[in-house]
């Protein structure tokens, strides 16, 4: 049986926003919904309303403002790709938004979406936190920036209270010398959901240096972060296949210290070494 509910569209942010002060707990939020038809279909979303906040501005646009770049929480995965603004600032965000889905899917699913749901297999979340993103949530009388390792706090669960929109995302934008790469694994070549990823970016100097390098995985921590002992292990050197191997078993030693010994740690160790061991290697080659 299909979830019951009461659908409403609100006509500008002070709208929803009040609207949520009234009926926040009771209310669940539609921006792309492509996971939330999913629980309605199968009657698995049990709140009286859903408040569609998908066309509203505010959460739209793309742009850079003030050194940052703006990402609206109700863009589409398909506006991020063609967006020539995410591509020069953020283009490993552009990278795993290609990964997710189908293009129907990307024409509708938001990156807001991705982050609230928070599964562990988002795409959109390790790009984020690479480029130190924070989320910007508001209600009707406050608002709060908040670093999407901290909104996402395990798996499917967020510190989003009742009451808050998820407006837009802050990233710092990188010069077009850094590098990037974002790989991903899963049990299909596409349409499938990625059982892990990683997402990296890099600087290096003239003389073949690191002098910065940012690596977060996905699916494989209980809530996204940086493999911050990873990065410092290869911080101020050359890299060579060694190092890229140590910072590779640096970051599945991590993955085991947070999440403990589970009978997937035998494929998932071995599997993120590799796969840390090919993002570092796209980073690093000549």
């Amino acid at each position: 049986m299909k979830s019951q509910f009461t659908y409403i569209r609100s006509e500008s942010l002070e709208q929803a926003l009040d609207f949520l002060a009234r009926n926040g707990p009771e209310t669940s939020l539609l921006a792309g919904g492509t996971d939330l038809m999913i629980a309605i279909r199968n009657g698995e979303m049990f709140s009286r309303y859903v408040l569609d906040i998908s066309r509203l501005p505010e959460a739209r646009v793309i742009q850079l403002s003030e050194g940052r770049l703006q990402i609206g929480a109700a863009a589409t995965f398909t506006e991020i790709i063609r967006s020539s603004v995410v591509q020069a600032s953020a283009p490993v965000l552009v990278s795993a938004c290609k990964c997710i889905g189908s293009t129907q899917i990307r024409n509708a699913g938001t990156l807001g979406g991705n982050v609230a749901n928070a599964s562990p297999a988002a795409d959109g979340i390790p790009p984020l936190v690479v480029h130190r993103a924070r989320a910007l949530l508001r209600t009707a009388s406050t608002e709060r920036l908040v670093p999407v390792e901290e909104l996402v706090t395990g798996p499917y669960r967020t510190s989003i209270q009742p009451g808050e929109v998820l407006i837009h995302f802050l990233l710092e934008p990188v010069s077009a010398t850094y590098r990037h790469s974002f790989q991903r694994v899963a049990r299909r070549r596409a349409l499938a959901i990625a059982r892990m990823s990683v997402a990296a970016i890099a600087s290096l100097g003239t003389d073949g240096i690191v002098t910065d390098l940012r690596l977060s995985p996905g699916s494989v921590t209980p809530a996204p972060c940086r493999m911050t002992a990873a990065e410092n292990h290869l911080l101020g050197k050359r890299p060579d296949s060694e190092l890229i191997r140590e910072a590779a078993e640096m970051v599945s030693l991590e993955m085991i210290r947070q999440s403990g010994i589970r009978h997937s740690t035998e494929y998932k160790k071995p599997a993120v070494e590799g796969l840390v061991v090919k993002a570092l290697t796209e980073l690093f080659q000549e």
